[in-house]
């Protein structure tokens, strides 16, 4: 139980009201679903309950994500990583083609109508 009240726990930190779907994406498959429910009743009664973090990270999410920070964060930085290199072509892009409008208005109009 005290698992399922960590990782309800470490949803509440991240802004996100626990449920048990959350909750059962981040345990073990092997936990049921009515031993989900409870512990989340448990942890609605006391949101706050000291309970010592299991040694192992593998027990539960939470710990997981806590070492290394959220996995929004975590995401987060995955994607502005790969999308830096398209926003620096984007302006290179962008560059030309203001060279290339700059190359058309320098040209003689006379030229352009034959």
């Amino acid at each position: 139980m005290d698992r399922i009240i960590l990782v309800a726990q470490q949803l509440a930190k991240e802004g996100k009201t626990p449920n048990t779907a959350l909750i059962k994406a981040r345990l073990p498959k092997n936990i049921p679903l009515p031993a989900i429910i409870q512990g989340l009743k448990m942890w609605q009664d006391n949101p706050n309950k000291q309970i010592e973090a299991p040694t192992e990270p593998a027990l539960t999410g939470a710990t997981m994500h806590s070492v290394g920070g959220s996995i929004d964060e975590i995401i987060n930085s995955k994607i502005a990583q790969a999308i830096n290199p398209l926003k620096q072509e984007i302006n290179e892009l962008t560059l030309q083609i203001e060279a290339l409008k700059d190359k058309i208005k320098s040209i003689p109009t006379t030229a352009v109508e034959e």
